[in-house]
């Protein structure tokens, strides 16, 4: 017969810890302003103005459910703002209210490749 070992309680605590950079403002890369929203686009463009100054850019839409889109300008030197507005609209409008203010986090990711022609 075997003999069954005991081994000693073991406690334990295990902590995870993430960060993520701290951004001023804290308005990721785009802010949604509905129509009914709290806060309207001159308002929310003032309190980026005063936070970051020069770093956003004001876009009218006049789409339901958004009127406006406050853009961070580093991202309109990847993208036109009409075509950074389609975008975000046809994906994020539909599951936004007239009453909201969404911020919205946008990647960009260059690609580039090259072939070369070996003789």
């Amino acid at each position: 017969m075997a003999k069954r070992r005991e081994t000693p309680s073991r406690k334990q605590l295990e902590l995870r810890l993430s960060g993520q950079a701290f951004e001023i403002p804290p308005l990721w890369d785009v802010l949604l302003i509905g129509h009914q929203a709290p806060i309207g686009p001159e308002a929310a463009k003032r309190m980026a103005e005063s936070l970051a100054p020069g770093q956003f850019e004001l876009v009218r839409v006049q789409k339901a459910p958004v009127e406006a889109l406050l853009v961070r300008k580093n991202l309109l030197k990847a993208l036109e703002a009409e075509v950074l507005a389609e975008l975000l609209l046809e994906e994020l409008a539909p599951l936004l209210g007239e009453d909201q203010v969404v911020r919205a986090q946008v990647e960009v990711v260059l690609h580039a490749g090259r072939t070369i022609r070996l003789e």
